[in-house]
């Protein structure tokens, strides 16, 4: 009967073993499960970062090439309304001046007259 009762005590044990066994293999997988998920995260985490940083630059860099397509557009056009207005002056000065040589044998006339007495 004791051998039995033994039997039993052993196996009981035997039994309690393969659950602390279990269960401390359980625990290093939990944290072998933990360990692999932070590396993951900070993996993650730094990719993240990494693909802020690069959009950043990109966004600079679409804003300074934007900055400088605005700004050739508007000189550009400002050129071109340079070129307009010099056009309309030169062509208004061409009629001033061509009115102003019509005039002048009519003044000088007139001049002459008045400075001879003639009128």
């Amino acid at each position: 009967m004791y051998k039995s009762i033994l039997l039993n005590a052993l196996e009981k044990n035997t039994m309690a073993v393969e659950a602390l066994k279990l269960i401390r293999e359980g625990e290093e997988e939990g944290r072998k499960i933990i360990e692999a998920a932070k590396e993951s995260d900070a993996k993650i985490t730094k990719d993240a970062e990494e693909e802020i940083k690069r959009l950043k630059e990109k966004a600079r860099e679409d804003e300074q090439r934007l900055a400088v397509q605005i700004s050739d557009t508007y000189t550009k056009e400002g050129q071109e309304e340079e070129k307009a207005i010099l056009k309309n002056a030169g062509e208004e000065a061409e009629k001033l001046k061509a009115n102003a040589e019509s005039n002048l044998d009519i003044t000088v006339n007139a001049m002459l007259e008045k400075i001879l007495g003639l009128r």
